[in-house]
């Protein structure tokens, strides 16, 4: 991988901690001898990344460095599908689940140290009505618990399960029909969620053996559960087995149609996005080149899997 010319775009709404001095001179500090120039911008409203990343492919920059968390690196990645600029991540934000599920160290600097040691690989692109994703979209429960969570003021994994918690009393399923390569899947379900890559971020994998390069979208769907089943198998969620759970399907498809029966929110990568009441869900295959670590990592860690028994038990013992 050889790069000359490099942007950064650094958004301050991310993340726990906005401190865009320390990150800059972090990441000044592992490119001292680097050898490539490279420039920064700041964004100033939703789609400015976007419009920076899209300005820079224009003018040639070998590859764009999105410094935030996963909405930052969709409108980045938006902008440079089907161009020669690579999508590089420094993730700040709340989940990181582009990062996690393409194993970009969550470290400031180490995640920058791939500009010198990374490679590059080249990834699918989801589509749903006009929007790309590259790590998730989905409807129902996650969708709605996405949208309150974008409401807040406080970011966090914390806030995150607590709403998640909240809305589970009270959320009745809806009921999804799902039409893809000539059959068609009528199910009360939780959520229906299809995944490029493995996880929504936090750690949280839904779809295991997703892969973000293999020209497929994988279709998962958690049916009608109790809250205590879901407790009991929330560790799974952190673990890679939740396809053991009983509740969850999984397909693969190119193109998928679904409706429901009211109109209501999916995301896009994290992003609530109000709907009707049928949306299109296709795949741009080998879209967006990303520069990802040299040797694959794992993306389980003993630590997750300790975070979410800690959780299950606050959560079966309040």
């Amino acid at each position: 991988m050889e790069l000359k010319k490099v942007k950064f775009i650094y958004n301050p709404k991310s993340g726990l901690v906005r401190t865009p001095r320390i990150i800059r001179r972090a990441i000044e500090i592992v490119l001292a001898d680097a050898p490539f120039e490279y420039d920064f911008a700041e964004t100033e409203y939703r789609g400015h990344a976007h419009e920076l990343a899209r300005r820079a492919a224009e003018e040639g920059y070998d590859a764009v460095v999105a410094i935030g968390g996963d909405g930052t690196a969709n409108e980045v990645g938006s902008a440079l599908l089907y161009t020669n600029t690579a999508l590089a991540i420094i993730p700040v934000g709340s989940g990181n689940g582009l990062a996690r599920g393409l194993s970009i160290p969550i470290a400031i600097r180490r995640a920058a140290r791939l500009l010198l040691t990374g490679r590059v690989r080249t990834i699918d692109a989801g589509t749903i009505e006009d929007r790309n994703f590259f790590i998730v979209t989905g409807l129902g429960f996650d969708a709605l618990v996405g949208k309150l969570f974008d409401d807040r003021s406080l970011r966090g994994p914390l806030p995150y399960f607590y709403i998640g918690v909240r809305e589970f009393l009270f959320f009745r399923p809806e009921t999804f029909k799902l039409e893809f390569d000539g059959r068609t899947i009528v199910r009360s379900a939780l959520l229906v969620t299809i995944a490029n890559t493995t996880q929504w971020g936090l750690g949280v994998i839904i779809s295991p053996n997703a892969r973000p390069d293999d020209g497929l979208l994988d279709v998962c769907i958690i049916r009608r559960i109790t809250l205590l089943r879901a407790l009991i198998h929330l560790p799974k969620l952190f673990t890679g087995k939740i396809d053991k759970v009983r509740e969850y399907e999984r397909y693969q498809t190119t193109s998928l149609r679904i409706s429901r029966n009211k109109p209501g929110p999916f995301h896009v990568d994290g992003e609530p996005v109000d709907a009707g009441h049928t949306v299109q869900v296709g795949i741009n295959p080998q879209a967006l080149k990303v520069i990802v670590p040299s040797r694959k990592t794992r993306p389980l860690t003993v630590r997750a899997i300790s975070q979410a028994r800690r959780l299950q038990r606050a959560l079966l013992n309040p």
